[in-house]
């Protein structure tokens, strides 16, 4: 600009503020709108100190210094420079003309203040949109894709960056198609292009990209909805990740086919029975556990199966199942059943109840299993365990159980007795057990039993024992270690014997 007397002139009528200063900060020219707005009550302003103005009557110095800074800034490059600034809640942008003369020599500066608060809120307003419109993105739990009509991506969330990103976090293709397995993307494109036609909400499964390997992908739900924004429609797309689901499914029709063989095989049925209207599903294998004959004209009932049901075990396991039913408990039934030929089998049921989207039970469902053997096998141990009970008391032996975990003890009669009691309803344990050896040998027999724990192996002592009854007896006692599993001692198994007797014929001989 040049330094004519015409310099401001075209500034006199602006709707902006400006005015022009002499190096020092004083007023030379200055347009009403400069004057009215910020210092009406000082009339003409021309010849004061516009920094002094701006101290004294807006009352902040620190602002008048940063502008004199400015002011200095220009005179110092002889550049035109343009900031912005604040004063009492409102937002100015300041533009600096340096005026010279033919010479070069600044002897002016031509100031242009512009009200930009509307502006700076109308920014921090769209700046606070758009960090709202980004973490609902982010809080949604999915990749999500904001994509234009023609499939292009518009923006995404920070979780579809982390899983179709690369290590940069960028997803360098350009259009949301290309993250779509090639067999699946004509079926997507189709469905998104009605989508923006109709704007019905679609769900679609598909095989997707990750990490921009076209080696590699993984099932994702794709839930799509139409959104018109400034006149323009856009698709919000929220992928999930569901190839975890996909894979359990397979792997679950798997397991069906394989529990369906396993069962048949270790001869066990799957029965599913609608308590509300007595329907029921039998497989293959319960027609043949509860000796019912598979025809076309018979259908699995309630009914049906309790004709199967041995006569003398009918009203109790009736009642049984539907005391159950009524509680809402797991069934779990011994009973017998009588076959066509005659034959009578021992069926164990075991059931659980289903609960509907409602939480009331309209269904149980579970197996049946043939445990004939395993009952045939129970009564031989019974029969067994009490031939042995009977010969170890015939022998004036006792026999004893301790769980190594809480020291508790089961005992026969014969062991209470040999310690001085006359039935079982005295409560033992290895306390107990310890409590009534004298004293001079209890220390030593603990170390005894502790040392045979430790070291894997089993033990036989001898000691001396204060009975229930007062006397002092001499036993023999030996045991082995149970161990679980994990080849942790788990039990002690033993037998005690009342030697006392004995001894004394040995010393008498």
């Amino acid at each position: 600009m040049s330094s004519g007397n015409n310099d401001f002139f075209l500034f006199k009528d602006y709707s902006e503020p400006a005015f022009i200063i002499d190096p020092e900060g004083t007023i030379l020219e200055a347009n009403a709108v400069f004057s009215d707005r910020f210092f009406e009550e000082s009339g003409d302003v021309r010849g004061l100190n516009v920094f002094d103005l701006i101290a004294n009557i807006f009352k902040e110095p620190g602002l008048a210094a940063s502008r004199k800074i400015m002011v200095d800034k220009v005179i110092k490059a002889g550049k035109y420079t343009v900031f912005d600034d604040e004063s009492g809640g409102r937002f100015f942008r300041n533009s600096i003309y340096p005026l010279k003369t033919p010479k070069g020599i600044i002897t002016r500066l031509l100031i242009v203040v512009r009200d930009i608060t509307a502006q700076v809120e109308s920014e921090k307003k769209a700046r606070k949109t758009d960090l709202v419109y980004k973490a609902l993105l982010n809080a949604i739990p999915g990749s999500v894709f904001v994509i234009e009509d023609d499939c292009l991506i518009h923006t995404c969330n920070d979780y579809a960056l982390e899983i179709f990103g690369d290590h940069n976090g960028e997803i360098h293709a350009d259009n949301f198609l290309e993250l779509i397995f090639h067999e699946d993307q004509s079926r997507i494109k189709e469905k998104l292009a009605d989508l923006v036609d109709s704007g019905f909400v679609e769900v679609e499964e598909a095989r997707m990209h990750t990490l921009n390997n076209r080696k590699r992908y993984d099932w994702f739900s794709i839930n799509a909805q139409r959104a018109v924004i400034d006149s323009r429609t856009y698709l919000v797309l929220v992928c999930m990740d569901i190839n975890q689901l996909k894979n359990d499914e397979t792997r679950l029709i798997g397991y069906k086919k394989w529990m369906l063989m396993a069962m048949e095989s270790g001869n066990t049925g799957l029965w599913d029975w609608n308590i509300k209207t007595g329907d029921t599903l039998w497989s293959n294998k319960i027609w043949e556990l509860y000796g019912i004959e598979k025809s076309s004209a018979l259908f699995p009932s309630f009914k049906l199966w309790e004709t199967s049901v041995h006569p003398d075990d009918r009203n109790e396991v009736v009642g049984a199942l539907m005391e159950a039913v009524k509680l809402l408990a797991d069934l779990n039934i011994e009973y017998r059943v009588v076959h066509r030929n005659g034959a009578i089998r021992w069926i164990l049921v075991n059931g659980k109840p289903v609960f509907n989207s409602n939480g009331e039970v309209d269904r149980y469902c579970g197996i049946a299993i043939d445990v004939t053997d395993q009952k045939q096998l129970e009564e031989e141990i019974g029969l067994t365990r009490e031939h042995l009970y009977l010969a170890l008391e015939k022998l004036h032996i006792g026999w004893f159980h301790t769980n190594l975990k809480d020291y508790t003890s089961i005992r026969t009669l014969e062991h209470a007795r040999i310690f001085g009691y006359d039935s079982l309803d005295y409560a033992w344990s290895f306390e107990e057990f310890l409590k009534h050896i004298v004293d001079e040998d209890r220390e030593r027999v603990k170390n005894i039993i502790f040392d045979s724990i430790s070291n894997n192996k089993d033990f036989i002592v001898e000691c001396q024992i204060n009975a229930a009854n007062g006397e002092k007896r001499t036993i023999w006692a030996s045991a082995f270690i149970q161990y679980d599993s994990h080849g942790k001692a788990s039990h002690i198994l033993g037998m005690v014997q009342d030697i006392t007797d004995r001894l004394v014929l040995i010393n008498r001989s």
